[in-house]
């Protein structure tokens, strides 16, 4: 899916007597550009708005020193790209992938903890094993499956891939892995989808880019 990186620049507005959000008008657009779908549920499909974190609306900073204004992203494809940039060129630009990642690593996500935790899961392991063993995910693959018979021979396999020996709370950590059920096991692995520990997935654009399955293009 190829799609084109957008900044928005957001006003605010008096409707009534509440002051709202002040979009473009991306309605106004052709309805062939936007799937005939209203255009905020036609951008969600995508990867949906990522608004600045770190200034707007009372807040300023280098990046956006206009308290007044926030900036948001979403990426869209070509043609509701083009059709945005034209209609809106005072408050719509197209984002270079080096500066969209930029954005969302250090103004929309610089908050977000690398790791997410499921607190039911953890406590069902803690239950079941007395403690959980925090490993790096090199240590909880290549432990995952194996037996107590199959210990010894294991733990000489991953010192001689690891070119030392293990220490004795790495020994432990090992020992304790080798205990768990594999299931058991995969929850603890960042990276694997078993609820336990997990690692975000929508922290880094990296790992965003991918999960979602996007290239990013350029309007020339």
């Amino acid at each position: 899916m190829e799609l084109v990186a957008l900044r928005i620049t957001i006003g605010r507005k008096f409707n009534g007597k509440q002051m709202q959000n002040d979009y473009p008008d991306f309605n106004s657009l052709p309805g062939s550009v936007r799937d005939n779908m209203d255009w905020s549920c036609y951008i969600d499909q995508f990867t949906k708005w990522q608004y600045d974190k770190k200034s707007g609306f009372g807040e300023g900073d280098s990046y956006n020193p206009d308290m007044t204004k926030q900036f948001g992203i979403f990426c869209v494809p070509e043609p509701f790209a083009t059709a945005a940039l034209a209609a809106f060129p005072d408050t719509v630009e197209q984002l270079s992938e080096a500066d969209l990642q930029t954005f969302y690593d250090d103004r929309v996500h610089d908050g977000d903890p690398e790791i997410r935790y499921d607190a039911d899961t953890l406590g069902g392991l803690r239950a079941r094993y007395g403690t959980i063993p925090v490993v790096k995910k090199q240590i909880v693959e290549f432990f995952t499956d194996t037996t107590e018979a199959q210990s010894d021979t294991r733990i000489a396999e991953f010192e001689v891939l690891l070119g030392r020996s293990l220490t004795a709370k790495e020994r432990a950590k090992a020992d304790k892995l080798i205990e768990m059920e594999p299931s058991d096991c995969r929850a603890i692995n960042p990276d694997h989808p078993s609820p336990g520990i997990r690692k975000n997935k929508d922290r880094r654009y990296v790992d965003f880019k991918s999960r979602k399955g996007f290239t990013i293009a350029s309007i020339a």
